[in-house]
């Protein structure tokens, strides 16, 4: 596989997924082939990670494929540019190392467990436990101002260690939704 080929190979291991999972397998113990651990670990993508998108996929019907192949490019992008191909090697963040529900960050609830679920989700450090793109998090995103998972991802990188940045862009997406004329007005 070449490396501009990635992107397809990933969006046509999720499909084949998808089937799987319909199929009756539902533990990540065994779901994913030798060939597959290998395409995944090379892209920064956890074999539990993409199981958990399959699921909530075959389950919900969301997120979408494409946006679980937009979320695993930037993954991916982090994971080649910052990590050097390497996988962090810490203790992995679980529920009770987020923010709670109701912490704010500037009147926002949630933004700051939202926050540090995209950092863990880039630097690949989430545990078994958690999952970045959740409904939770798809509805803050949608709530304020529409921000595609993939985008809030990039926001978050580009923001590094400043949560008012994040506020910031959250804010002003806010902002330019609600200022939006409704159709048919």
């Amino acid at each position: 596989m070449m490396a501009e080929d990635w992107n397809d190979t990933f969006y046509d291991l999720f499909r084949e997924a998808v089937g799987r999972y319909h199929e009756g397998h539902r533990n990540v113990d065994g779901f994913f082939t030798d060939q597959e651990i290998i395409f995944l670990s090379s892209i920064g993508c956890r074999t539990r990670e993409l199981f958990d998108f399959v699921e909530l996929y075959a389950r919900t019907g969301e997120p979408s494929p494409t946006t679980v192949l937009l979320m695993a490019a930037a993954r991916r992008d982090f994971f080649l540019t910052i990590q050097h191909g390497q996988f962090y090697q810490g203790k992995p963040v679980i529920g009770y190392d987020l923010p709670g529900f109701g912490d704010e960050l500037s009147g926002l609830p949630y933004l700051p467990r939202l926050i540090a679920k995209a950092r863990a989700k880039l630097v690949g450090s989430m545990g078994d436990d958690i999952i970045y793109c959740c409904e939770n998090d798809r509805r803050f995103l949608r709530e304020h101002g529409n921000i595609h998972p993939a985008d809030f991802l990039r926001v978050v990188w580009a923001a590094g260690d400043s949560d008012p940045k994040v506020y910031d862009y959250v804010r002003q997406c806010t902002l330019s939704s609600a200022a939006k004329p409704v159709d048919g007005e």
